[in-house]
């Protein structure tokens, strides 16, 4: 295979990543569900972002500043975690926490400033 046709294939492999990640973008899905839904495999898609888009951080550092970081409000009412119920949160970079009983108001109140 000559270096122009490669290069060439690469071309057509980004654009076609490229156009899923815009679809996983605005599909509300987690990358896991998105993957299981369309057959890809999801350490796939992750690599082709990464690639595509680079993670947060690293965009962050190549522009001199940190990655900007935003929260979706969520209303917890009373006994909403009582009985063994937990927290989970996913990172738009993949990165999972979990965070169980009443630890789990306290981080929240903690992350929000409603506690020190």
């Amino acid at each position: 295979m000559s270096r122009k046709a490669g290069a060439s294939g690469m071309a057509v492999k980004r654009a076609l990543w490229s156009k899923r990640i815009g679809q996983w973008e605005g599909s509300g899905q987690t990358q896991r569900a998105f993957c299981a839904k369309r057959g890809l495999a999801l350490s796939t898609f992750q690599w082709w972002r990464t690639r595509l888009n680079g993670s947060a951080a690293e965009r962050g550092r190549k522009a001199g500043r940190k990655a900007a970081v935003s929260f979706v409000p969520v209303a917890l009412g009373g006994g909403a975690l009582g009985g063994g119920g937990s927290v989970h949160i996913e990172l738009a970079c993949g990165t999972r926490m979990r965070v169980e009983g009443e630890a789990a108001l306290h981080a929240i109140d903690v992350l929000l400033g409603t506690r020190p």
